[in-house]
């Protein structure tokens, strides 16, 4: 009894502890935090909002997401501070869509600035986020720093925390109140995720005097995707794939240590089923280019059928709708894309008949990028079935013809 009042006491010490400090971060940087709002010109009222600070006396740290629909048309919205009650433009002086940040030109702001810190947090240690939840006014927000994402091949920070819609773009910090990185999602269940402090870093290093085009962003984001898309594939494509069986089928057990696999198994005995075994492989993240595309990702699924049990034309009624079924994964509309081309052929892999279904689209303001589709579906003679697919997004062909050759090659019905 006295060892649990001893550790209620602790815990009731450390929460006071952790609110005197949030209160102290707060009180002291909240004049160098702003809501970064895209304001429609027509109807002038805000379409999106997020939150921004201040890391330089003109210079103020956003996500890329927050402001993308200002840079995709600009002639149709204006990029707006609000600090309290004032309204002042704001101009994109750089970006890293990969990493979802921003960099904005604000007016001169004399007061604290926000400084980065000089290295990550230790597991455990406090956090805070700040920012516009919900556009209702700047709050401090306590978390505690978990580490870095695991099985992630874009850099998050995970920080148990309440992020909410609207703090996307404010500072995550320490007890210092010197930033560790900048909010930029959560998965509600007080799981949040941070962009680290060395990308914000990075970003600022590289920013340049006077504002660019809107233009030369758009080249600048095509040149960010294609060396995202080279540093994602080199890997994969270089190493050797750790195998494992699927029915009569060979699949990838393991692929990267950025993407992860998971399977399931349909064992029933039941007359008159279809059986199959399952396994995927996925990278958990994508790039947000806007809200209605979204590129930069892998996903390989893998399906071994058993319709043994099922009268001939049955099965291939499954077979067919299972095969029909795959597509393209990432978000886009014919404004970002053009209409796939496919290609279909029967070819002998692992001497054995498979019809293979090949498509690519372009991506039309980023020249040289495209999203990939291919199915290869085998049928034995007992009814039975092996599908294998990938879908890839904003990768370049020479990849994307590497990645099939490989694919082609390793993924087998035994």
């Amino acid at each position: 009894m006295l060892l649990r009042s001893f550790c209620c006491c602790l815990l009731f010490m450390a929460l006071a502890v952790c609110a005197d400090v949030a209160q102290q971060v707060f009180s002291q940087y909240q004049d160098a935090l702003m809501e970064v709002q895209v304001v429609e010109l027509q109807s002038q009222h805000k379409s999106s909002f997020g939150s921004g600070f201040y890391v330089a006396p003109e210079l103020v740290v956003t996500n890329y997401h927050v402001i993308s629909s200002f840079l995709d048309t600009p002639e149709s919205y204006q990029l707006i501070a609000k600090m309290g009650e004032t309204l002042n433009p704001l101009q994109v002086i750089a970006v890293d869509v990969v990493n979802d940040l921003a960099l904005l030109k604000a007016p001169e702001h004399k007061g604290l600035l926000f400084s980065l810190a000089e290295k990550l947090p230790e597991q455990g240690e406090a956090v805070f986020s700040l920012g516009n939840p919900h556009g209702l006014g700047m709050v401090v927000v306590p978390g505690t720093y978990n580490g870095l994402k695991q099985q992630s091949f874009y850099p998050r920070l995970h920080v148990t925390g309440s992020l909410n819609s609207g703090m996307s773009g404010g500072p995550s910090v320490n007890a210092a109140g010197d930033v560790v990185g900048v909010n930029v999602a959560t998965r509600g269940n007080q799981v949040a995720f941070v962009v680290p402090l060395a990308q914000v870093a990075a970003l600022i290093g590289v920013a340049p005097e006077t504002a660019p085009a809107n233009s030369e962003f758009t080249e600048l984001v095509r040149e960010q995707l294609l060396e995202n898309q080279q540093n994602m594939l080199a890997p994969i494509l270089a190493s050797d794939w750790l195998m494992k069986a699927l029915g009569r089928g060979q699949v990838p057990e393991t692929i990267a240590p950025f993407m992860t696999c998971w399977g399931h198994t349909n064992t029933s005995q039941t007359a008159n089923e279809l059986r199959s075994a399952r396994a995927s492989c996925a990278l958990q993240e994508q790039i947000f280019l806007s809200r209605d595309f979204y590129t930069g990702s892998i996903e390989m699924q893998f399906e071994w059928l058993d319709g043994s049990a099922l009268p001939l034309l049955k099965f291939n009624h499954h077979y067919a709708q299972k095969i029909a079924n795959s597509r393209s994964e990432n978000r886009a509309t014919a404004k970002d894309v053009t209409e796939f081309s496919c290609h279909s052929d029967v070819v002998q892999l692992n001497e054995r008949a498979t019809r293979v279904v090949y498509c690519v689209r372009g991506y039309k303001a980023y020249s040289g990028l495209y999203d990939v589709v291919y199915v290869a579906a085998t049928v034995s003679r007992q009814q039975q079935g092996f599908i294998s697919r990938f879908s890839l997004s904003g990768v370049s062909k020479e990849n994307a013809d590497a990645l099939t050759r490989k694919f082609m090659e390793t993924v087998v019905w035994q």
